[in-house]
């Protein structure tokens, strides 16, 4: 079989359609896509007290950047799988293990007249979701809808 120009015009025609069909799904995918509220990197933090807190190895805690009054801290459990805890003014306030392949993320509620710090500012219901990537943590804040009032 002999192609002729015409039918590599054609076939040109089609690669490039194509090509932009992909480029342009891409594009509209990175532009939708949720992006985090803040990225919290690595910082200095009081392993051994948190170690001693949790029952951790110490050698494998890290600790990141507060956001909102809360500092996430990652380990590895005895099994080697990817551990995260948040921690607000020393108390615990979730702690969440996934398998190595798994997805590591911890939601905490805000509630601004249980919990006016890390809340402060926030409708009723809102969740604050810690998402780790291993090098650092994104944050991102899911703001409640506020209470539609109903009556006169």
């Amino acid at each position: 079989m002999r192609v002729t120009r015409e039918g590599w015009g054609r076939i040109g025609l089609a690669a490039g359609t194509a090509a932009a069909v992909v480029g342009g799904a891409y594009a509209v995918g990175w532009l939708t896509q949720a992006r985090p509220d803040a990225t919290l990197e690595r910082a200095d933090g009081p392993a051994s007290a948190v170690s001693r807190l949790l029952g951790v190895d110490e050698s494998s805690l890290t600790a990141y950047e507060t956001f909102r009054g809360v500092r996430p801290w990652s380990f590895v459990d005895s099994f080697g799988n990817p551990c995260l805890f948040l921690i607000e003014h020393s108390a615990l306030l979730w702690e969440e293990c996934v398998p190595r392949e798994g997805e590591l993320m911890a939601d905490i509620g805000a509630w601004p007249a249980v919990d006016p710090d890390f809340a402060t500012g926030l409708p009723d219901g809102s969740v604050i979701r810690f998402h780790y990537r291993g090098d650092a943590v994104d944050v991102f804040v899911h703001r409640a809808d506020p209470p539609r009032r109903t009556g006169p």
